[in-house]
């Protein structure tokens, strides 16, 4: 009888452990259902908005083609490449683009998909080949085709916007490129977007020489007796026989 008193006390003793250390463990299981509502939704917020952006060619602070302005290549702003302000920048989505004037940037953000380079900023022509690799492109080396920025490698090994031309441009290289992309990144290619109209370059020049006056105007009438000023309120005297 006393062994099985003595079992029982202990069995009680450690289900009242067990009882007891269950507990904290109800306790620890609810604590990490806390977290998210500090760091969850808005750590990773960049990634959420574009899930490609770590595919993109941007340096650590997200600073896109380096520091060109993406609005600056297209014939209605210029055609050139030029490098933005560092004070005149936007961002889009957790990329940042400069631009060279206030005019540049506020067209951006008008519609920021018509200017943004293809492929993530990295060259066409790589992006096109085989099965596509994100090569570094020379910001000075470009095409715009069907309203998009394709940016090219221009380097020790050539440049390559001219095996793009060379091949077919965007008509023939395009789908390739875009199916590459997508595949390397997860992201749809942007469809062709109407690009601005060019600003016009050389108006018709004003007329230089226009045809001279008349130097010999003709001779002014001269008046005859009997005729006075128009206005005066007298005809010719009738009295005189």
């Amino acid at each position: 009888m006393r062994h099985h008193a003595l079992r029982d006390a202990a069995l009680t003793a450690l289900l009242a452990l067990g009882s007891v250390s269950a507990a904290p463990l109800t306790i620890s299981a609810a604590t990490p259902a806390r977290a998210p509502q500090n760091v969850g939704a808005q750590a990773d917020k960049k990634a959420a908005d574009r899930p490609a952006l770590k595919d993109y060619r941007v340096d650590k602070s997200g600073l896109a083609i380096k520091g060109y302005d993406p609005v600056a290549y297209f014939p209605a702003f210029g055609g050139k490449a030029a490098k933005g302000s560092k004070k005149i920048t936007a961002k889009h989505r957790g990329v940042t683009y400069r631009f060279a004037s206030e005019r540049n940037k506020k067209a951006f953000l008008a519609s920021p998909e018509q200017f943004e380079p293809t492929y993530g900023g990295w060259c066409a022509w790589a992006m096109a080949d085989g099965k596509g690799s994100k090569t570094k492109p020379n910001p000075k080396s470009f095409t715009i085709e069907n309203g998009r920025l394709y940016l090219f490698y221009d380097g020790f090994f050539g440049d390559t916007r001219k095996s793009w031309k060379k091949k077919g441009s965007a008509p023939k290289l395009a789908s390739k490129a875009d199916s590459n992309w997508r595949r390397i990144s997860g992201e749809a290619p942007r469809p062709p977007v109407k690009s601005p109209p060019p600003a016009e370059k050389n108006p018709p020049p004003a007329r230089k020489n226009p045809p001279p006056a008349r130097k010999n105007p003709p001779p002014a009438r001269k008046k005859t007796s009997g005729e006075t000023k128009k206005g005066d309120g007298e005809g010719p005297d009738k009295t005189a026989r």
